[in-house]
């Protein structure tokens, strides 16, 4: 486990919109290891690894951008107000962010102390209208560095703990990491298929970059590496997944049955721990990689993770690599016959 191209990862901000702040990390990481690397206007970013006969071509798609706020508002008094489509309100409070504008600016998300509430106060998340981001300057201060429409990310906070990692953004750097890791072993594997690293932007808002890139891509099938809901105390077991216990292959009429069949398949030949997930949608970017042209079969493996859309999201190291080791396993195995068939 490489911690520190995972905490590398983790760390560096970059929300929709601004994904190519990424590129030059996975430039450094994949020319090494691959045949054609390229950075997309959409913010998107994919490699190339070509395989031996080169007729199919397999996509790995994990996104690089991350939660965010956007700056709505500065008050009198030099603090910014902001807005957030994808961060749960009561994460808010107690947060230390970045705010990207001119240059980076770091600042926390406070609120009135507890002992100035009024009762009915204390029994209710604040509106994300009375929360604020202060960064410690006045209003002609800040007005110099932030202007309205900025975005805001969580500040870096990677940490090891006792076999778990947690930080801010491993949704889905996490899967950039596998994707990355990977492309790493292809230099050891005879692989008759072609291999996409594909770093897809603007998943939490759109599904731009995987929706894009696979009509310019055309990949023959593909796997999306993402994470699923882990399991903690206060959810009922049956909504989440055990962090340790292995990736989890997503089952549903929304993923290509017989691609799903063949990594179950894969997984318990080389007696690799796995979870199944069972649903209809994935809320990954299959959901718009298997509509491009005709339809593309595609999968879904996703590493189990605590407090989703967090500065603390949690995974367990362990079931990234044995992610990396089933993708490695499914690479090596697949061949030509099957691959006609999943194409028909």
């Amino acid at each position: 486990m490489d911690y520190k191209l995972l905490e590398e990862l983790a760390n560096a901000s970059a929300p929709p919109g601004e994904e190519d702040a990424l590129h030059p990390l996975l430039e450094r990481e994949l020319i090494n290891f691959s045949d054609q690397l390229n950075s997309l206007k959409t913010g998107a970013f994919y490699a190339i690894k070509r395989g031996i006969s080169g007729k199919y071509t397999l996509m790995l798609d994990a996104h690089i951008d991350e939660v965010w706020a956007t700056v709505s508002g500065i008050t009198e008094e030099g603090f910014l107000r902001f807005v957030s489509p994808s961060i749960d309100r009561k994460v808010f409070p107690g947060s230390v962010v970045i705010v990207h504008g001119k240059s980076n600016v770091k600042g926390i998300i406070g609120v009135k102390p507890f002992h100035l509430f009024k009762e009915e106060e204390t029994k209710k998340a604040f509106p994300i209208e009375e929360l604020f981001i202060d960064c410690g300057f006045k209003k002609s201060e800040i007005e110099e560095l932030v202007s309205v429409g900025d975005t805001v990310t969580f500040s870096p906070s990677f940490e090891r703990l006792n076999g778990l990692i947690s930080g801010k953004a491993l949704d889905d750097r996490v899967g950039a990491y596998i994707i990355i890791e990977v492309f790493k072993r292809l230099k050891r594997i005879n692989h008759s298929i072609n291999v996409i690293a594909h770093f897809a932007s603007q998943e939490e808002f759109s599904m731009l970059g995987a929706t894009t890139s696979t009509y310019l891509l055309k990949p023959d099938l593909a796997i999306v590496i993402d994470v699923t809901h882990g399991y903690s105390p206060g959810i009922l077991p049956t909504e989440v997944f055990e962090l340790g216990k292995g990736p989890v292959i997503f089952i549903g009429p929304s993923v290509n049955k017989m691609l799903t069949e063949k990594l179950l398949e894969i997984a318990k030949k080389f007696s690799l721990p796995f979870q199944s997930e069972i649903g209809i949608f994935s809320g990954t970017d299959a959901n718009s990689i298997q509509i491009v042209e005709s339809g593309v079969p595609v999968g879904v493996i996703s590493v189990p993770l605590r407090y989703m859309h967090t500065p603390i999201e949690v995974v367990a190291s362990e079931d990234i690599d044995r992610t990396i080791n089933l993708l490695s396993f499914f690479i090596q195995e697949v061949d030509t016959s099957f691959l006609e068939e999943l194409n028909g």
